[in-house]
């Protein structure tokens, strides 16, 4: 499923179809964009027979890809970024969306399985401003990226933020729950950084010139695109050094309530011990036994036991083990 625009003197028309696309792309005055969502068969003739795409090119547009990468073919670049977004169901969970751009001297194409957030608002500035498209389908493109570099940044603070309430509830009453939300925000932040540290290097590759269908005077605007990846990236480092952090003082905060507990029970298993040595003696079944039949023997035992566990208590504060 395809939509098109051309822009042609000052005109935008959409609803193009495959023999107007075919036109339109032959017509150097005209600025043309086709956008296929879930692309078909049909679509993918009309990416061969139409656009002369490489076999590779087509490779890739019906292929999943695991990197963004910039390739140069001899009528256009090919380009591919990821998209980053919520999952619609689990709303804490993040999903990537592979967007691939084909850019020419007057068309580009951009391909993607699922709705872009970034491609949707281009559209409809495209319908209320036609600046957009009219300033060339390469800035068109920037504009394209850099709507959807800037619907990262709520997604990272939202990460940002989380990473600051686990560090907060690290210190208070940490538990198992607390373990596994830093593990999943420290494998979701890594994902994050292979995400977005590649795109950067992409961008970089494109601002530095020597693609003819990038213009001079639209390189500034992909450099701002890649400010603002690098930007995103060391927020993400930053969020990673804290939640390996994290994760270390979670041990250690482990540990040493471990350790609190294992003093305690020492301590009263250190007391206990005398106590239990004189109860254990007096309950042996001997008949001989002279204190048996003392009238305040019973009195007498408990009394040692008080002044032992006293003067243990007394002596541990002393040296300071309580």
């Amino acid at each position: 499923m395809y939509e098109a625009f051309q822009y042609k003197d000052g005109k935008l028309k959409r609803g193009l179809d495959t023999k107007q696309i075919e036109q339109a792309l032959k017509d150097k005055h005209s600025l043309l964009w086709v956008d296929i969502q879930a692309h078909d068969d049909g679509d993918i003739a009309m990416l061969k027979d139409i656009f002369k795409l490489h076999p590779v090119t087509l490779e890739d547009c019906m292929m999943p890809n695991a990197r963004p990468k910039l390739e140069k073919f001899k009528d256009y670049l090919f380009m591919i970024m990821f998209a980053i977004e919520l999952h619609p169901e689990q709303k804490e969970e993040i999903k990537t969306v592979e967007l691939d751009c084909c850019l020419g001297s007057n068309f580009i194409l951009t391909m993607h399985a699922d709705n872009l957030k970034s491609v949707t608002t281009i559209k409809s500035k495209i319908e209320r401003q036609e600046s957009v498209i009219a300033d060339g389908v390469d800035f068109l493109l920037c504009s394209i990226v850099d709507t959807m570099v800037d619907n990262y940044f709520p997604i990272i603070t939202m990460f940002d933020d989380r990473v600051d309430d686990v560090s907060d509830e690290l210190f208070k009453e940490p538990t198992q729950q607390t373990l596994n939300k830093i593990y999943n925000l420290k494998n979701e932040i890594l994902f994050l950084r292979r995400t977005v540290g590649p795109q950067a290097d992409v961008i970089s590759l494109m601002i530095r010139g020597g693609y003819e269908y990038v213009t001079t005077a639209n390189i500034a605007y992909f450099r701002n695109v890649y400010d603002n990846l690098v930007r995103l990236n060391d927020i993400i480092g930053t969020s990673r050094d804290i939640i390996t952090s994290a994760l270390e003082a979670y041990t250690s905060v482990v540990s040493n309530r471990l350790n609190e507990i294992m003093k305690t029970l020492t301590v009263i298993a250190t007391i206990m011990m005398p106590l239990t040595l004189i109860a254990s003696i007096y309950g042996m079944n001997f008949k001989f036994m002279p204190e048996l039949a003392s009238e305040y023997g019973y009195p007498i035992a408990i009394g040692i036991m008080v002044a032992i566990a006293v003067v243990m208590l007394s002596y541990f504060k002393r040296k300071k083990w309580l």
